[in-house]
């Protein structure tokens, strides 16, 4: 009969190490740079995960957080743009803003797949595609 595992107990300081790399997590993103910053190794955090739901849901959580505004920087930057200096003969002219249209495309493919999604697509030989359409 196999014996049950046993779960250490676990302090205070490393509870705060936890909890900082939930907060790095949060604000990047980043599994590596959230470690880093909270002095512990990817591996014992992978672990972590593994074994202690409370702490997946956490870093569920955080992660769902940090993509959330990844997503809305990457909507801001399609629709907002960003504004660049344009130069000539090293004089400064004028600010141009650029938009992003493969992002934008990129997004709506995220939330609209069935609309603006790749399925179907333009596969086939010429012929079998303008059959698609009705035509010959």
């Amino acid at each position: 009969m196999p014996r049950p595992a046993l779960r250490r107990r676990i302090d205070a300081p490393a509870m705060k190490k936890l909890g900082t790399f939930l907060r790095h997590l949060d604000r990047t993103g980043s599994v590596a740079f959230a470690a880093e910053r909270a002095g512990l190794s990817r591996n014992t955090l992978y672990r972590r995960r593994r074994t202690d739901p409370v702490f997946a849901a956490g870093w569920a959580d955080a992660m769902a957080s940090a993509v959330g505004r990844l997503h809305d920087e990457a909507a801001r930057r399609s629709l907002s743009g960003n504004g660049r200096a344009a130069f000539r003969r090293g004089r400064r002219l004028s600010a141009i803003r650029e938009y992003d249209s493969g992002l934008l495309i990129r997004l709506l493919r995220l939330h609209w797949p069935a609309t603006y999604g790749r399925q179907g697509g333009w596969t086939g030989t010429p012929r079998e595609v303008l059959a698609r359409f009705g035509q010959k």
